[in-house]
């Protein structure tokens, strides 16, 4: 591929705070939300004063849901910042994903949902017509999909597969048989071609592949369909997760999906990054710094990590209520000793081996940082780590229950492995890092 530089940021979740925003029902949402609603105007505009200061790097993509919840207050903000990024010299490119339009918007203000003005989905091609939509030298109407040729030689295949006219996250016949004109077009004109996309194309962890959303419908066809047409870039979002991940179709193929976490929360980063004359890909991981909020003490991070962890904490406790009959005590019972119990307790209780490096932390802080960590990419729990050895131990002592899951979970002829696939969740075993990494494209 030729050189170019860029930066990618995605799942902004831009709200305007005008609308408002408060009150009992806002706060009770918030408790389990991963992101922040009132700070993410501060946060986009921060994040863009310090892309405007890099003077080297004119390019900025942004892989969609770019507000809140399609409120049309939130997208007239928006674009309000991307229009300063183009004063500034940058060329930005968006494509937009499922909270970018809403029929039936709403706020959560008092004591419930309050309706706002929302998006129509065919509004908004002619909303951001300044951000890659008017620069399309190629574009899919039913779809919004377009191609883009961002610097000389060097084409972007934009994929929206979150639209009315088609299944929800999936590329279907029809867009695909557009994707591949595109893409023969590319090479024709001795172009290169990478892909962005607002669904991961690759599981960002081994986990998320029985989670119907968290990935592209029929993603390993998807997949190997981008790799044997010759792409082998993909930049996406959508699970709000710092995660690198490489496939290689049956034709020997490879597409490294880079997928990238919502700025406007834990996480609460973006990339930058460049491919150099000889083709060595390099993408670096930026944090979202101090962006004029009060965090009560804390730095950037230890808010956005802090709140997620109590988020994960308190969907827990969610899970944990409800039911009827013996089934709602027994909720009751481990919701109680969840907020008390320690990992000692839990190996004590199961008969594993003790570690003393983790005997004394309650059980749900362990929850709350084991989930952090998941979605901060760079899984450090790998074997023979405390962590990892007090989870395996779980997953041993519930083995025959996860023998029974397995058959009922496997399909398409692909066995579940759901231990291999919990422990290479929490821990890193790919060979290369989530974060920065470095690539050489053919």
């Amino acid at each position: 591929m030729k050189p170019v530089s860029f930066y990618l940021v995605t799942d902004t979740h831009y709200f305007e705070n005008e609308l408002g925003a408060g009150g009992k029902a806002f706060e009770k949402n918030m408790l389990t939300e991963q992101y922040f609603v009132k700070e993410s105007s501060a946060i986009v505009k921060s994040t863009f004063a310090r892309i405007i200061e890099d003077k080297e790097t004119d390019i900025v993509i942004i892989p969609g849901d770019l507000t809140k919840n399609g409120e049309k207050e939130s997208h007239n903000s928006f674009i309000k910042e991307l229009h300063k990024l183009k004063e500034n010299g940058k060329r930005v490119y968006v494509i937009t994903a499922g909270h970018d339009y809403n029929d039936s918007a709403y706020i959560l203000k008092d004591d419930g949902r309050v309706p706002v003005e929302g998006t129509d989905f065919n509004d908004l091609c002619d909303m951001y017509r300044d951000f890659g939509y008017g620069d399309a030298i190629a574009f899919d109407e039913p779809t919004h999909s377009y191609v883009a040729e961002i610097t000389e030689g060097v084409r972007m295949l934009a994929i929206c597969c979150d639209s009315l006219n088609q299944p929800k996250g999936a590329m279907d016949e029809r867009l695909m048989a557009w994707a591949k004109e595109q893409i023969d077009k590319a090479k024709k004109d001795d172009c290169s071609v990478f892909a962005i996309c607002h669904y991961p194309i690759i599981p960002p962890v081994p986990v998320f592949d029985l989670v119907g959303d968290a990935k592209i419908k029929d993603w390993r066809k998807v997949a190997s369909f981008l790799a044997d047409n010759g792409v082998e870039l993909v930049l996406t979002g959508h699970m709000h997760i710092q995660s690198i991940n490489e496939f290689y179709s049956e034709k020997g193929n490879r597409l490294i999906d880079v997928c990238t976490a919502c700025l406007v929360g834990s996480p609460a980063k973006y990339r930058k990054i460049t491919i150099d004359e000889t083709s060595a890909l390099k993408i670096k991981t930026i944090d979202v710094e101090d962006f004029g909020w009060d965090m009560n003490g804390l730095t950037a991070q230890e808010y956005f990590h802090k709140h997620f962890s109590d988020a994960i904490i308190a969907r827990v406790r969610g899970a944990l209520s409800g039911g009827k009959g013996i089934v709602k005590h027994l909720k009751a019972f481990g919701r109680k000793r969840f907020d008390k119990i320690t990992v000692g307790t839990v190996e004590h209780l199961l008969f594993i081996k003790s570690d003393k490096a983790l005997k004394n932390k309650k059980l749900s802080e362990l929850v709350g940082e084991v989930g952090v960590g998941i979605f901060l990419g760079d899984g450090v729990h790998t074997e023979d780590t405390p962590v990892y050895n007090f989870i395996s131990g779980i997953l041993k002592r519930f083995s025959f229950v996860l023998k029974k899951l397995e058959p009922k979970l496997s399909k398409n002829g692909i066995k579940v492995d759901l231990k291999s696939m919990l422990l290479n969740t929490i821990g890193n075993n790919k060979g290369f890092p989530d974060n920065n990494a470095e690539f050489t494209l053919k």
